[in-house]
């Protein structure tokens, strides 16, 4: 399983028939994080008619918590937009808020949902996304004459090396695609003629 997060914060603004809308979005790991966030674009804009929000965010046990908020606005139209856009691009630890200054003329619901999608679909193709890879923590141990054979296997799948450590032996943690994992496992085994010495340390979802 894979999915997007967004690499930069954006603001995007746009005005349809005098009422302003400016977009705003953050990256949050937590739900706290994405409250924080909205009680500080409140205070920012305080004088604002809505403050409509949707935002997504992948737990720990890959569970997924999403939320949106039309803040007033008719029923559906401001915070599904928003969500859709986020769920449609498979973004994750995202938080999309659109500020609205009313500017006197109504847009009826139609108009609406056009804005906030806008909004939305404008601040995603600004904000960088990158993508994550559910990803397998491996640690393989060997003697420094296998070394540049491990370093060789690593080269044919998709791996990123976080630490080596040289002591007596040879110490060597990466990630690797979580449906790679057995496969270069079971290579690195056959050349070190053991089972022992390569081991999944943990799962999670990085950049490689």
């Amino acid at each position: 399983m894979k999915y997007n997060v967004i690499s930069e914060e954006q603001v995007f603004e746009e005005t349809e028939k005098r009422s302003k809308f400016i977009t705003y979005s953050f990256k949050v790991n937590t739900q706290e994080q994405a409250e924080e966030k909205l009680n500080i674009i409140k205070k920012t804009h305080w004088d604002a008619r809505h403050h409509v929000y949707a935002y997504v965010i992948q737990s720990e046990n890959n569970g997924v918590l999403e939320k949106s908020s039309d803040d007033g606005e008719p029923s559906g139209t401001g915070g599904a937009p928003i969500l859709e856009i986020i769920k449609s691009n498979n973004i994750k630890n995202v938080l999309i808020i659109v500020v609205r200054y009313f500017g006197g003329v109504l847009l009826g619901t139609g108009n609406l949902r056009r804005m906030y999608s806008s909004g939305a679909k404008n601040i995603v193709s600004i904000s960088a996304l990158k993508t994550l890879n559910l990803c397998k923590k491996i640690s393989a141990i060997y003697d420094y004459k296998n070394h540049d054979n491990i370093i060789n296997i690593l080269s044919n799948f998709k791996t990123k090396v976080i630490n080596i450590v040289y002591e007596n032996n040879i110490t060597l943690e990466f990630f690797v695609l979580s449906e790679q994992s057995e496969n270069i496992i079971n290579t690195i085994n056959n050349i070190l003629k053991s089972k022992d010495s390569t081991k999944i340390i943990s799962e999670d979802h990085e950049f490689i």
